[in-house]
């Protein structure tokens, strides 16, 4: 009997060391939260914190207006007030500087200035745009707006005949910087809003770069880059300057949609593997070696943001048939010891 038992003991600890030496390094156990719906009416997107209990975000196909609008909710409260009230698209990034500035896209100028008999003449995008990836980006001519929080004091920041979109606002040098498509390319430029200066283009590639978004101690940058043929797309992290960019993903599929946790040691992002129906929110180190996965419903999450003391994370999903704004609370610290 003592025999058996020790063998037993034995044999169990032999399997415990052989499934440990075949783990799957730095990943972390994934357990999906709650996920709870805080807004109603219409169809909402892309949320963004201004403190910890505030957020901006667009909505469309509301009562009284079917374009979409700029709208700020108050989680306590449950209340929403209208932002914006311009014709048009509005979408594809909002940042907010530590002022309170919002910085939005809209097509509503273009609109006016360009002639219907015009626009089969613009810059069009190749057909591979067109694939079912590209659902959640609208990459119609747009410009780039300034406004104050409560929607007063609206300023046009680009003039440009084409896409412009994903404004991100360095202070410290008073400088936009943000994603514009022109020759055949999607590609960064930065503008002085000091100086009255032509916007510059910042990084040079073969691939597309969009959504880029400043670190808590804006010293650091990320983004995604599509392939040239869009149909893959990695997230990226760089200084201020651009050079020597590494990748935080390097999976199939797309990865998109980044955001910084305020920390500054993570980032948390949206992907579909080329394997997999839906996108997913993932969270990553900035140093590449840790990642777990946050969510996993029916439908895709997009556009996280998380809020300033780190305990929430709200999200764009479409779990209810359309896009609709959910939170989450946000796990325990990333850590893959």
């Amino acid at each position: 009997m003592s025999i058996t038992l020790h063998l037993s003991a034995s044999l169990l600890a032999f399997l415990f060391c052989l499934s440990h030496s075949f783990a799957v390094p730095n990943k972390e156990v994934f357990t999906s939260p709650m996920a709870k719906r805080i807004t109603l009416q219409g169809k909402n997107r892309q949320p963004v914190f201004i403190s910890n209990t505030g957020f901006v975000y667009v909505s469309k196909s509301r009562k009284f207006h079917k374009d979409p609008q700029l709208y700020f909710k108050d989680l306590k409260k449950g209340k929403e007030k209208r932002i914006t009230h311009q014709r048009g698209q509005l979408a594809n990034g909002v940042f907010i500087d530590k002022s309170g500035k919002i910085f939005f896209t809209s097509t509503t100028d273009e609109e006016k200035e360009t002639p219907y008999i015009l626009k089969k003449y613009l810059e069009r995008f190749p057909s591979s745009v067109k694939n079912d990836a590209f659902f959640q980006v609208d990459f119609s001519p747009q410009e780039i707006y300034q406004s104050q929080l409560d929607g007063s004091d609206v300023n046009r920041l680009t003039h440009f005949s084409g896409y412009d979109g994903f404004p991100t606002y360095l202070a410290k040098k008073d400088r936009l910087y943000f994603s514009r498509w022109q020759r055949g390319q999607l590609s960064f430029f930065a503008k002085s809003l000091s100086k009255d200066l032509a916007p510059w283009k910042v990084t040079k590639t073969a691939g597309h770069d969009l959504g880029l978004q400043l670190s808590p101690k804006e010293n650091q940058f990320i983004w995604f880059r599509f392939s040239p043929d869009f149909k893959s797309s990695q997230v990226l992290l760089s200084g201020l300057n651009f050079k020597n960019p590494h990748y935080l993903t390097l999976e199939t599929g797309v990865n998109w949609s980044p955001t910084w946790h305020p920390n500054g040691k993570s980032v948390i992002y949206s992907a579909r593997a080329d394997n997999m129906r839906d996108f997913d929110l993932f969270e990553v180190s900035v140093d590449g070696e840790c990642k777990r996965q946050i969510t996993s419903y029916s439908g895709d999450e997009f556009f996280p943001t998380i809020s300033p003391d780190g305990k929430i994370i709200l999200f764009t999903s479409t779990q209810s048939g359309n896009e609709q704004i959910y939170k989450v609370p946000y796990p325990a610290p990333l850590s893959c010891k």
